[in-house]
């Protein structure tokens, strides 16, 4: 039985997907730490959540982009005698561009968030997580991560490395207490962006395909409860992915960048 004592941290806890995940943690009785950019969202998330749950919540507010924060989130959970046995890394950007015209700032926003963060903070934890008789990691992909998107190049790229990753280490981590899974959705509306991404997509697209974060956090947690290395919530998603398969590759990136570039043009 999970010692009510020990801490799920989240990153990008504030809002969306990280703030869904934190409620449905809540709801199963974990104390958490919600680790996201410094602002009001943040704490106002983490008085709402022990409001209604009465679990333990205490927040960081921190760019996860810069270098050495992975470390000072490490730290801090050392300095307050935090046990963390759920490491949740679900701070990311989307977005869409055209590579050549974006800036270095966007690439390198997604790359160090999506990318260097995420595997820093694995790395960091894994110690501490070993310490329990049972652990998790559960690491934010998409379904970006199946394929070259033009437009999204660097994100999609990046959601690819988050998948590959977190199957390679839930293998090397295969005879110790922790499992690692990687939680792969479709779009989601988490914001103003997000939102505006969405609705240039067709209204059938968004009714089937696009669910909402509550339900993805649900179905993210028993997932990661059960050991399972990696999911496509949503029937209709895993369907239209083992289709997808079946195309040749040409085809696909040139119809997923024909779709794509409706968002530059939002």
């Amino acid at each position: 039985m999970r010692d009510d004592t020990n801490y799920t941290l989240i990153t990008g806890g504030s809002m969306g997907i990280g703030k869904a995940l934190a409620r449905e943690c809540a709801l199963r009785k974990m104390n958490l730490l919600l680790v996201a950019l410094p602002g009001s969202e943040l704490e106002e998330t983490a008085n709402e959540i022990h409001e209604e749950f009465s679990v333990k919540v205490d927040t960081l507010g921190i760019d996860l982009t810069e270098p050495a924060s992975p470390g000072r989130v490490l730290k801090w959970c050392q300095s307050n005698n935090y046990t963390v046995d759920i490491l949740m890394n679900n701070a990311g950007i989307a977005g869409s561009a055209i590579f050549e015209e974006s800036s270095i700032e966007y690439s390198d926003q997604r790359i160090l968030l999506n990318i260097r963060a995420l595997v820093i903070m694995c790395r960091l934890f894994i110690p501490m997580l070993k310490d329990n008789p049972k652990a998790f990691i559960l690491n934010t992909g998409s379904m970006s991560a199946y394929q070259p998107l033009a437009y999204k190049s660097v994100y999609a790229a990046s959601k690819s490395f988050v998948r590959l990753f977190s199957l390679a280490l839930n293998e090397e981590l295969r005879d110790t207490s922790i499992s690692v899974t990687v939680v792969n959705p479709n779009g989601v509306r988490t914001n103003a962006g997000s939102y505006g991404r969405i609705n240039t997509h067709g209204k059938l697209v968004q009714k089937i395909l696009i669910l909402d974060a509550e339900e993805i956090a649900r179905i993210s947690v028993d997932a990661m409860l059960k050991g399972k290395k990696s999911i496509v919530p949503g029937f209709w998603n895993r369907c239209m992915l083992q289709i997808t398969k079946l195309l040749p590759a040409n085809y696909k990136i040139k119809k997923a960048a024909k779709i794509i570039r409706k968002e530059l043009l939002k």
